[in-house]
């Protein structure tokens, strides 16, 4: 079976009654459009999740995009990087509800999170599939 989700946003609650509902099962196929973080807490626990099935593929999306914008050091090199730019980058994430991802991906190991982003930019942001 084939299912398609977007915009999980953290809320892990809402993720885990999904899961339940479809019961994955490991011939099934999971497609997440992208925007798996932000305004809820548990955005990058279920990333983390997301990142170990071998059945499941994940689209960039506009707020994983913004929090890589913002805080991630491999967009250092870029000429528009001034410190002006970061701050405004921060601001529109934080706005976005980034803040609490933000909060939780200072909590956890560098190396865990280098993971998390170095998964993402792997991501593409669109892909095409074929179903039946």
């Amino acid at each position: 079976m084939t299912y398609v989700m977007s915009d999980i946003h953290g809320n892990k609650r809402n993720f885990d009654s999904i899961l339940k509902q479809i019961n994955l099962q490991p011939d099934d196929e999971l497609y997440v459009l992208g925007d798996v973080i932000d305004r809820y807490p548990d955005g990058i626990k279920i990333l983390l999740w997301l990142m170990k099935r071998p059945n499941t593929w994940v689209l960039l999306g506009n707020h994983e995009y913004m929090m890589l914008k913002a805080i991630d050091k491999p967009y250092e090199h870029i000429k528009w990087r001034t410190r002006n730019n970061v701050e405004q980058s921060l601001y529109h994430w934080y706005r976005n509800g980034g803040k609490v991802t933000h909060d939780y991906l200072k909590r956890i190991r560098k190396d865990t999170r280098r993971l998390i982003f170095d998964y993402l930019h792997s991501l593409p942001i669109n892909m095409n599939i074929e179903v039946n």
